[in-house]
């Protein structure tokens, strides 16, 4: 039956993400077929910038106008699949029929859960090659291997770990908190329309309070061992103490995945139970 539900969704979701992927792929296409003839093909367009104050504006509002189209692909895809399909398919009318179906809470969680991580997956991928694609020449071609080499050449003096470790470990690390992130918008939800009243903005009110909490903890840790925190859990670097970086790296990773673990965790169970036992669609 699982697999049924994540069909649906895919299904249901890719009516949105689809044609907002697309637009994204097309806009890419044509500012790199602008790039490509206006100032690859063109060794004389800093000469035409230097003199045409509108060849610069032109091009300042298309950089705009891109960043812009890029911020939207990826706000949408995580508004849309973390909150707005998540609360409108099982908290609203929609509700009432999707919650009569012969399957648990914990099915209706994992399939939502797996269809939005994979969305918001693919529009990362394609948000970094949207960039890629359109700023790239033969010169960056040429210079990427040299660039990745001394990436994996430094990474130990970094981090104290060869790259072969650490880069798939920080991987690892950011999956499980993006699903770490989900689950958690899904908690928030699931509790707030457990109340009888102002439902989203108990929702919010849930959220605020664990955001709250996790950079508590963050910056409890950070106190007890000098580590700065980036992000809301993700990464831990630097020590005020003379420790090794291999131990700087396994201690700050090991309390990163711990924290996330932990979140997810309570995230799903909480999510389940508040479907399960405190379901409130009025």
């Amino acid at each position: 039956m699982l697999g049924k539900l994540i069909k649906n969704e895919f299904k249901a979701v890719n009516r949105l993400m689809l044609p907002l992927h697309l637009g994204l792929i097309v806009i890419t296409i044509i500012g790199r077929f602008y790039i490509q003839f206006t100032v690859f093909n063109d060794p004389t367009w800093y000469l035409i910038a230097q003199q045409n104050v509108w060849y610069n504006i032109i091009n300042a509002l298309l950089i705009f106008f891109y960043v812009i189209a890029l911020i939207a692909a990826a706000l949408i895809t995580w508004i849309y699949l973390s909150i707005l399909r998540f609360r409108k398919n099982l908290f609203t009318d929609e509700g009432y029929l999707m919650h009569t179906l012969p399957v648990s809470a914990s099915a209706h969680i994992w399939s939502k859960l797996i269809v939005s991580f994979i969305w918001q997956t693919i529009d990362v991928i394609l948000v970094i090659l949207s960039v890629f694609a359109l700023f790239v020449n033969m010169d960056i071609l040429r210079a990427l291997p040299q660039g990745f080499a001394e990436i994996f050449r430094s990474f130990p003096d970094a981090f104290g770990v060869p790259a072969g470790v650490g880069i798939p470990l920080y991987l690892l690390l950011f999956t499980i908190n993006s699903i770490s992130g989900i689950l958690i918008v899904y908690m928030c939800i699931a509790i707030g329309h457990s109340f009888n009243t102002h439902k989203i903005l108990a929702s919010v009110g849930v959220y605020v309070g664990m955001i709250l909490v996790n950079n508590l903890i963050s910056m409890i840790f950070s106190a007890v061992t000098g580590m700065i925190s980036y992000g809301s859990s993700s990464v831990f670097i630097g020590t005020a103490n003379n420790v090794p970086n291999a131990a700087n790296f396994w201690l700050s990773w090991s309390f990163a995945m711990l924290l996330c673990l932990v979140t997810a965790a309570a995230g799903y169970l909480l999510s389940n139970y508040f479907m399960t036992k405190r379901l409130n669609l009025e």
